[in-house]
């Protein structure tokens, strides 16, 4: 044992030199250690030796906690985004289910009020609709359902109506003067018999031959069986839509909505007609097919004379073999569904055959869903 300068002072060991600030007490036989102190600060590492190995490992598990972190947030970013757009898809599926009914709704109330009017014991209950009138709002709970009743006998007949007549009414509607005699061209081309010796109609052959189908020179089977034709486009049997800042979305009507193969007749009731097909008649300016659909607003009329008189104008000679007041059998339904504090739209078309003889009093032709015509 090394020499520690110990020494024994009133029975008990000490050591010398400061090296000890503690005693050891001993007794004879007993040795307790009451106090010991060691100088650990001798043996203490430097401060930054200790931060330079404890911040390596807890960078790394920041760096791990905030990655885990931004993952969570962004799964839950991304939930919560899908969430939304399912939710609001859902509101529209809703929506637009809605809006369908309530224009289904539109059009069957518009057929109870055209084909099976009230009897005897109801004619003091009001209507929603009378012969000649055009526009219906059906209320419902939850919605409206905006209707458009037009007879067939308004509108001018793809199969009966003359190459000047059909020509006049494309340019009502919008189109150039040699465009719209073209179209009337092709269209009298298609509904002719084949082999027909007629200037420009051989040209009109050798374009369905090039373009790989023919014509079925025979009538029309249906209104969009014209869209078939050289010249007609979907814009000019549809419409069109253009955007402005100014006026905002303003609407080109499409001819589609002029155009019929039920009336069976050139004559066009003055109660439905449309002010472009007003147009077509021979001999009526676009001021007096005006002041005829802002007439017959007030209540329809029963003959021509009595148009005459309550426009304050006698009709021209020319137009008189086209117009009429009589109200065809054929009614085409355009109703248009809005559920109340929503935008969602939904539209749907009937065309409706009267026939008083039957059990049932009407017969449904046509029916289209999801229309894009709109009401004018």
């Amino acid at each position: 044992m090394e020499n520690r300068n110990w020494k024994m002072e009133n029975g008990k060991w000490e050591m010398g030199d400061g090296g000890w600030s503690r005693r050891f007490r001993f007794s004879s036989f007993d040795y307790p250690v009451s106090s010991f102190h060691f100088p650990f600060s001798s043996f203490r590492l430097p401060e930054s030796r200790i931060l330079n190995r404890a911040l390596p490992d807890a960078g790394v598990v920041l760096l791990a906690v905030m990655s885990a972190i931004t993952v969570m947030l962004l799964v839950a970013l991304a939930f919560s985004g899908s969430v939304q757009i399912e939710t609001r898809a859902a509101i529209y599926r809703k929506e637009a289910t809605q809006a369908y009914a309530l224009a289904a709704g539109g059009v069957q109330r518009a057929i109870m009020e055209i084909a099976y009017p009230p009897g005897e014991e109801q004619k003091d209950n009001p209507r929603l609709w009378k012969k000649g009138q055009r526009l219906v709002r059906v209320p419902f709970e939850r919605g409206v359902a905006l209707v458009e009743i037009v007879n067939e006998a308004g509108k001018v007949d793809l199969n009966v109506a003359g190459r000047k007549q059909l020509a006049r009414l494309f340019q009502a509607r919008g189109l150039q003067t040699s465009e719209a005699s073209d179209l009337a061209m092709a269209i009298e081309h298609w509904r002719s018999p084949a082999g027909t010796d007629e200037e420009g109609f051989k040209t009109l052959d050798d374009y369905y031959h090039d373009a790989g189908y023919r014509p079925t020179h025979n009538n029309f089977t249906s209104v969009e069986e014209v869209l078939r034709v050289r010249g007609m486009s979907r814009d000019i049997f549809y419409g069109t839509a253009k955007y402005s800042r100014q006026d905002g979305i303003q609407y080109q009507y499409g001819v589609g909505q002029d155009l019929t193969i039920y009336s069976k007749t050139p004559l066009l009731s003055v109660n439905y007609a449309s002010q472009a097909v007003l147009r077509s008649v021979p001999g009526l300016t676009e001021d007096f097919a005006e002041s005829i659909v802002e007439e017959r607003r007030k209540r329809p009329f029963q003959s021509l004379d009595e148009m005459a008189d309550r426009l304050g104008r006698s009709v021209p000679d020319e137009a008189m073999s086209f117009l009429n007041c009589d109200e065809g059998k054929t009614y085409s339904i355009v109703s248009v569904g809005a559920v109340q504090g929503s935008r969602v739209r939904r539209t749907i078309k009937a065309v409706v055959q009267v026939t008083p003889d039957g059990l049932a009093l009407h017969r449904v032709i046509a029916w289209y869903d999801d229309l894009t015509e709109r009401i004018e």
